[in-house]
């Protein structure tokens, strides 16, 4: 989603049972669903784990996967940050009781091997345009670098991030181990996103 700023700092947490989970997935596992790769270039050198997603990239009623249910406890916190950091305003709770509760509509965990980067690129498709774009590391090193619009920095583990997702961004991962992020994509029905190509609802 276009906002006012490259990126938001929503918040930090305790994530070490979940990375302890996500430690025991195997390659195998990271390994065993390429479609997003096979979709999206700029993806290529990743590997996906989907919590929620769908390959269509519907906007509405999206499938939740087994490794949903067995993280389902450790997420549950993060979920309800993001819920509550939407909701603090009068007009975001308005627009909650007139269109009814925001939702996530994919989540994901993505694994970037050591040396592999992201090349640069915007998010496109009508869902992309219209969600709110998260990310918090689960296993990071220093020289894991995010990049969006002018902002160059690294992403600690634990700390929780939205990201203009309609800037040009890109991942470098200098280290010498992998690097995971999970990413959640939030929606709010009704919202207004004033994106790039004009005044969009979300």
């Amino acid at each position: 989603m276009n906002f006012e700023r490259d990126a938001q700092k929503l918040g930090a947490f305790d994530i070490s049972d979940l990375r302890t989970i996500v430690r025991t997935f195997t390659d195998e596992d990271w390994r065993a669903d390429a479609s997003r790769q096979a979709a999206f270039n700029a993806h290529i050198a990743t590997q996906t784990i989907k919590l929620i997603a769908d390959t269509d990239f519907r906007h509405t009623h999206p499938t939740y996967h087994p490794p949903f249910t067995q993280l389902e406890p450790q997420l549950a916190p993060l979920m309800a940050h993001i819920r509550g950091f939407f909701l603090q305003t009068l007009r975001q709770r308005r627009v909650a009781e007139q269109n009814g509760p925001g939702y996530f509509i994919r989540a994901l965990l993505t694994r970037l091997p050591a040396g592999a980067e992201i090349k640069p690129h915007i998010d496109d498709g009508e869902s992309l345009k219209r969600c709110h774009r998260i990310h918090v590391p689960i296993i990071s090193n220093p020289d894991a670098l995010f990049v969006v619009g002018s902002l160059r920095f690294h992403m600690p583990e634990g700390e929780m991030w939205e990201i203009n997702n309609r800037r040009t961004h890109a991942v470098q991962n200098a280290g010498v181990d992998a690097r995971i992020h999970l990413i959640m994509d939030y929606v709010q029905p009704g919202e207004t996103v004033f994106d790039l190509d004009g005044p969009l609802t979300a």
